[in-house]
């Protein structure tokens, strides 16, 4: 119990560390959000009177008092280009990013643990140098660049796919699909690739320890050996990558959503930061925040889960 109850204080602490940073660097950046809006050329009654709406007259700490008792009940303020609250705005980007992160896993997992589990299998060279190769190329090549390359070939020239635009799950989930796919495989590429050569090591390195040979000499086939003892051993330090992925997937691919035009977080981050709008940055900066920690707060759980030693630690 005491291990739950000391990740959750992390959670609420790190959670809480991260708001202050985060006010404080707005706070210290140059510009005032209202010439932003207005313009320079703006009447300074109106700049002055956009301003107290805005609250950017009143003192730091009041505002970040402000500021943390709306977010904690679900008000993250009003953008100041949308004119919306900036909750409404991230939840409804999230709807496309979290189809994206999805989609993306899911190919992440279907690519990358039958061929991590069969390499790890093999001993020949002719197996392993290719797939090794392939899998460094993945993990080189820029998922934005793949996505210009599969764009070419499977929308230019095949016309398989659409390159551009995103049709939502409740109008049409078969052109949901299609409209995701290559940016899901630009990403997954890369994903699987990381996958696929932490579980092969993870792999290989628990068949030397002593209680798989001791399941071998009791007469057990290897892939016995490997699916009740070996593989659940080999994935505390995959999870630990595997959390990172889909905290990285989850926190918007800005480049892949802005290259397919996907209105998600990605595309959202970079227009809010073009168009310098505080609330929606500040909204989006503890989105991403809750993201990444809670995360990690989950791959500990699953740590728990698999090897409930580590609760003792």
């Amino acid at each position: 119990m005491r291990y739950y109850v000391r990740k959750i204080l992390g959670f609420i602490v790190t959670l809480f560390l991260v708001s202050i940073i985060t006010f404080l660097i707005f706070q210290i950046l140059p510009g005032d959000p209202a010439l932003v809006i207005l313009g320079v050329d703006a009447d300074p009654v109106q700049i002055e009177a956009l301003q107290k709406t805005m609250h950017v007259d009143e003192p730091a700490v009041e505002r970040y008092i402000s500021w943390v008792d709306s977010a904690l009940h679900g008000n993250l303020g009003i953008s100041f280009r949308y004119q919306k609250p900036v909750s409404s705005i991230i939840a409804n980007c999230f709807s496309v990013t979290a189809l994206l992160a999805l989609f993306t896993l899911v190919l992440t997992i279907l690519i990358g643990l039958p061929i991590g589990i069969w390499l790890a299998k093999q001993d020949k060279a002719k197996y392993i140098v290719p797939f090794s190769l392939i899998s460094q190329l993945g993990l080189s090549i820029p998922s934005f660049c793949m996505g210009i390359l599969l764009i070419s070939i499977f929308t230019v020239r095949l016309r398989w796919f659409p390159s551009l635009g995103f049709i939502s799950w409740s109008q049409n989930p078969l052109a949901c699909l299609k409209g995701l796919f290559l940016p899901a495989f630009s990403l997954s590429l890369g994903t699987s690739s990381v996958l696929i050569r932490y579980l092969r090591v993870s792999i290989i390195s628990e068949q030397k320890l002593d209680y798989v040979r001791t399941a071998r000499s009791k007469g057990l086939d290897e892939n016995t050996v490997l699916r009740r003892h070996v593989l659940r051993n080999s994935l505390i330090p995959v999870i630990t990558i595997f959390g990172m992925l889909v905290a990285d997937v989850l926190g918007g691919s800005i480049i892949i959503e802005n290259v397919f035009s996907l209105p998600g977080i990605g595309k959202l981050i970079a227009t809010s930061i073009a168009t310098r709008d505080l609330p929606l940055i500040q909204g989006l900066v503890m989105y991403l925040a809750c993201i990444v920690v809670g995360c990690n707060f989950s791959v500990d759980l699953l740590y728990s889960m698999i090897d409930p030693r580590i609760r003792l630690l």
